[in-house]
């Protein structure tokens, strides 16, 4: 066998327990693998960020991958653009094949967590751990995405798996096999040498102070090897662009650094924390965090329950299992060092990789109440039952209305493209508004787009106020063949890659580029110099659309 399992105490009467277990864990994986070919084969457009790193990922060689930096700025692990670019070579340069290699590593990630969740935890504690990968929104999200989060959280349960496996072997092969499989870790996610450095830090001081000088000296060899293949990917591939100043701004500018002093730290640690129960973990009950009335304020705090979860988890493994907590801990504590030098994000997405940690901190709270008294044990199945009720609203209304599983993240530039494009006459003009170039040039160049747009100017560095600001723009519409008949494409988004937030200042007027007033003053202006005669609509009746499409008669 190849992963060794702890004796697993009855988390269900024993006539039932191997029925119940066995049927249980079926349903979860069956779950989360239909509810990925769901969202797979729904197919919706690339989004903004998506847009980015793909244009890359189509258009290069694989020699160009290795040698040459990506377009608009992007940066992604090797091997992920590698097995991307190997899919868009089979399949096609279409969302689908970009989106695969995501796909198939969740696939998998739901294989191989399973025996690392049985050799944790006891039978209830293993279908709870696996219910949270196998359907949080966010996870099933970042699954089917065109980016590289999805195989973040694959090559943590990897390493994990690689834990189980190896950590008590001494022979030198199978270090030798431990050391080579982490250290391709480190080729396919960037957060992989975070959970490598915790495996490392928990054993080794487990094994000193067990007096066990034999693994201590076997560990160096997995550990050597981790260290000289991060530190090749690294120095060949990462390193470039890696402290962009645009991009740290932005990460300071929406809080994903941890800050050095003592109670803003604490207090952002605090933060961080719920802010994770709701995403990656997607464990609250409402799918979006904006201004809400005190009933949903007070519904969203069931992010108590994971908590309490994790408290009680935390004893859980302090009877069973020390070392975890030890790695749990120093992973997470290596990722909070990153995030005060600034070479690491904890923000959103970026924390998708210690999903599976975590999940299995909330499943040994389960486990811990269910091996108490009667009481006790049925209010660890009713913290279960809540914990699990979050994941299964959020994922049942995800997939009755699609477009709520991105959120933001969810775009409509291939159908707002294309819907142009059913409805474009010869003759036509089709102007391009800055903030939605790179969703067209892309589109256009793996789509037969019949119309060719003009792409206007980004004056918000040439001018300094909004009436010559405007004043370009309108040159540029008053360039246009057709007045009668002349499409606008325009986002939501007020910024684009490589720009400083919130910069330059007299556009942004203050406000957030995330609110749109750029946008919203652009729609103003559309107002004034002509008449819209026809807008897209998105079929599936998302009013937070990012791409807007008018068809108009210009003054």
């Amino acid at each position: 066998m190849l992963v060794q399992l702890r004796p697993e105490a009855s988390a269900f009467p024993k006539q039932h327990q191997v029925d119940f277990y066995t049927i249980a864990i079926g349903i979860t994986v069956f779950l989360g693998i239909a509810l990925r070919l769901f969202h797979y084969f729904y197919n919706r457009s690339l989004w903004t960020d998506e847009i980015y790193l793909s244009a890359g990922i189509v258009d290069m060689s694989f020699k160009d991958l290795l040698s040459k930096p990506l377009p608009y700025m992007q940066k992604a692990p090797v091997g992920y653009l590698l097995m991307s670019h190997l899919f868009v070579v089979l399949f096609g340069k279409n969302e689908m094949a970009l989106r695969l290699y995501s796909l198939l590593t969740s696939i998998i990630s739901l294989f191989l967590f399973l025996p690392v969740a049985r050799y944790f935890l006891k039978p209830l504690g293993v279908v709870v751990a696996l219910s949270l990968l196998a359907i949080a929104s966010p996870i099933i999200h970042h699954s089917v995405e065109a980016k590289p989060y999805g195989a973040d959280l694959f090559t943590t349960v990897l390493i994990l798996w690689l834990y189980v496996r190896y950590h008590r072997e001494t022979d030198l092969k199978n270090l030798l096999l431990w050391g080579f499989w982490g250290g391709l870790t480190v080729w396919l996610s960037y957060p992989s040498i975070f959970v490598l450095a915790g495996i490392v830090l928990a054993t080794g001081i487990y094994y000193l102070l067990e007096g066990n000088w034999k693994l201590i000296l076997g560990l160096i060899i997995p550990s050597s090897i981790w260290l000289v293949s991060f530190a090749l990917s690294y120095l060949l591939f990462a390193k470039e662009g890696s402290d962009a100043g645009w991009l740290v701004y932005f990460f300071v500018k929406f809080d994903g650094y941890f800050p050095l002093q003592p109670v803003s730290g604490v207090t952002w640690a605090v933060r961080k924390a719920f802010a994770f129960f709701h995403y990656p973990l997607g464990l609250t009950w409402i799918n979006d965090l904006g201004n809400h009335t005190n009933t949903q304020r007070f519904i969203q705090r069931m992010t108590i329950v994971p908590l309490v979860l994790s408290c009680f988890g935390t004893l859980y493994f302090f009877k069973q299992d020390k070392k975890y907590l030890v790695l749990l801990g120093a992973t997470v504590l290596i990722t909070f060092v990153a995030s005060s030098l600034k070479l690491y994000p904890f923000y959103e997405r970026m924390t998708v990789f210690l999903a599976p940690l975590v999940a299995l901190l909330l499943a040994g709270g389960s486990d811990y109440l269910n091996n108490k008294k009667a009481a006790v044990k049925y209010f660890g199945y009713g913290l279960s039952v809540l914990l699990l009720l979050g994941l299964v609203k959020n994922t049942v209304a995800n997939t009755f209305t699609p477009y709520l599983i991105g959120g933001y993240k969810m775009s409509y530039y291939r159908d707002a493209l294309q819907y142009v494009n059913s409805n474009y006459r010869d003759g036509d003009a089709v102007y391009v508004y800055w903030n939605s170039a790179a969703g067209y040039k892309y589109y256009k160049a793996i789509n037969a787009l019949k119309y060719n747009g003009v792409i206007g100017g980004d004056y918000r560095h040439e001018v300094r106020s909004y009436p010559d600001f405007f004043a370009k723009i309108d040159a540029d519409l008053a360039a246009l063949p057709n007045k009668k008949r002349a499409w606008i494409i325009y986002s939501s988004m007020d910024m684009n890659q490589g720009d400083y937030a919130g910069e330059p200042a007299w556009f942004y007027n203050g406000h957030d580029f995330r609110e749109g007033y750029g946008v919203d003053r652009f729609i103003q202006h559309l107002g004034q110099v002509g008449k819209i005669m026809d807008t897209y609509v998105p079929a599936d009746g998302n009013t937070k659309n990012d791409v807007h499409v008018h068809l108009m008669e210009l003054k």
